[in-house]
């Protein structure tokens, strides 16, 4: 691969100054920057770009509108994106995914981790989660580090020895040490003295959080001054929290541990991004299998034995085998189809043309096709149609959750019983058998992977069953009692 031609995108100019510079020690130094998402679409229409980095948070068009902008357009359709957030809720996620995201980048981060994102994007995969992104809570062998950094070495044991029994402990007596220290082995937390002699401890945080490898790393600031500009200042160079001097120890011990907390709980939250977006990924990818790699040798087969079975001579039993071998491979393709939509309902991104479907043909071919499978088993099906409806949807998705759901309730009989498939005057379908589900199973009727331990159940059927029902419009329930048995009652909108 070439060099990558990116696009930074960011309202603020530190920190767009801040990413080219660490792209340009990554070796990625063909790097153009817009600040704000109407300079970058102009750049956009420009010239070809390999990818794009944009901030999130931006006055007027926003990270987000800038990738649905980008995403609407054809030519730049598949343009790798990557947004950069500080702090971003689900809702905000789910959204990005939605309109396509490349992947996230989740304030502050490392130049490991902004090489691993953009080497995944550019080469069309989203990553994974890393084994470690979350750090293991609690774990008493790997005890989290904090580095306390005073020059009077009184405050230095004091400090250490309140902590030490609840996490690894490190010491540096001045700024530079510090400095140091992290860049070999980043701590989980800093705690740092504000006054010091030739660096103070503004400077030193300010170091810390210029340098990507350690701005992540939270800092406490220690100190006896209470002037408020001051502490301000402090938080505004990326400090979480302060500590007066005197240290009350019980204080000291509880803002160490929020600060920590805080820190893991936004590594939680960037591996459950990183798991957004790779369940993201593999949908995309079974639908590309769907589409391609399993669609086209099914369309060979039945291309070739409806040629074989027109240019003849075929005797009975060949003739028999082709038919079958056609029927089965349409059947195949109508189940890729629908495991398709199916994917596409999960992630809420399909609504049904809008054909109109005969509902009791439908039921009909749908009670026929189930005597014939029941046959064997003394199970009667017995369909009563009590109005003609027609109903605005897909044939295919309509016709497998109702065929699923007589199965299903074929399924629970006995020899000897009764499967009644009814189409009331007000247009509800209702599938009732006479066995009750059980009682653990009732509230999770319709949750997928939900099964009662039936052999080879895959606790999917129900499932789809909802997925398609509201898909359209409609609504499904069920009401089941030892009693009366189980009644399946489908609501679906008149065309």
């Amino acid at each position: 691969m070439g060099q990558p031609t990116i696009l930074v995108v960011d309202d603020f100019a530190v920190m767009r100054d801040l990413v080219v510079h660490q792209l340009k020690l990554l070796g990625m130094t063909d790097v153009h920057t817009a600040s704000n998402g109407e300079d970058a679409l102009k750049l956009l229409a420009g010239r070809s770009f390999s990818l794009v980095l944009s901030d999130w948070s931006m006055p007027g068009m926003s990270g987000l509108g800038l990738l649905k902008q980008v995403r609407s357009n054809p030519a730049l359709a598949r343009l790798p994106f990557i947004l950069v957030t500080a702090e971003i809720q689900r809702e905000k996620v789910a959204a990005a995914i939605e309109a396509k995201v490349s992947d996230f980048l989740l304030k502050p981060f490392r130049p490991d981790e902004l090489e691993r994102r953009i080497q995944a994007a550019l080469g069309g995969q989203r990553l994974a989660p890393p084994v470690a992104a979350a750090p293991a809570p609690a774990a008493p062998a790997q005890r989290q580090t904090v580095l306390v950094v005073d020059d009077t070495p009184a405050n230095l044991t004091l400090v250490g020895g309140l902590l030490r029994d609840d996490y690894q402990v490190k010491l540096a007596a001045r700024g530079d040490k510090a400095l140091q220290l992290c860049a070999s082995s980043a701590p989980d937390l800093v705690l740092l003295d504000l006054m010091m002699p030739e660096m103070d401890g503004f400077e030193v945080c300010r170091r810390l959080k210029a340098d990507p490898a350690t701005a992540h790393i939270p800092v406490i600031f220690l100190t006896a001054v209470s002037d408020a500009s001051r502490t301000v200042e402090g938080l505004a160079l990326g400090a979480v929290d302060y500590v007066s001097k005197p240290i009350e120890p019980m204080i000291l011990k509880a803002r160490v541990a929020t600060a920590l907390r805080t820190a893991r709980d936004r590594e939680n939250l960037r591996a459950q991004f990183d798991l957004a977006l790779e369940n993201a990924r593999l949908r995309e990818e079974v639908e590309r299998i769907t589409r391609h790699d399993l669609h086209n040798p099914l369309a060979a087969i039945i291309g070739m034995s409806s040629a074989m079975l027109l240019e003849g001579p075929l005797n009975e039993t060949q003739n028999r085998q082709l038919v079958a071998i056609e029927r089965t491979a349409n059947d195949m393709l109508d189940m890729l189809k629908l495991s398709a939509l199916l994917l596409r309902m999960e992630a809420g991104d399909y609504r049904p043309e809008p054909h109109p479907v005969d509902l009791a043909a439908l039921l009909q071919r749908v009670a026929d096709e189930s005597r014939g499978i029941c046959a064997g088993r003394h199970i009667s099906i017995v369909l009563e149609l009590g109005a003609a409806r027609s109903v605005a949807g897909n044939q295919l998705l309509l016709y497998s959750m109702l065929h699923n759901l007589v199965r299903n309730a074929t399924e629970a009989s006995t020899a000897g019983d009764t499967v009644r498939i009814t189409l009331a005057a007000d247009g509800e379908i209702r599938i009732h058998n006479r066995a009750a589900v059980p009682e653990p199973m009732r509230e999770r009727f319709f949750e997928k992977y939900a099964t009662s331990g039936k052999e080879n159940g895959s606790g999917l059927g129900t499932y789809s069953a909802r997925l398609i029902t509201e898909a359209h419009g409609g609504s499904i329930a069920m009401t089941t009692s030892d009693v009366d048995g189980t009644t399946l009652a489908i609501v679906l909108p008149a065309k």
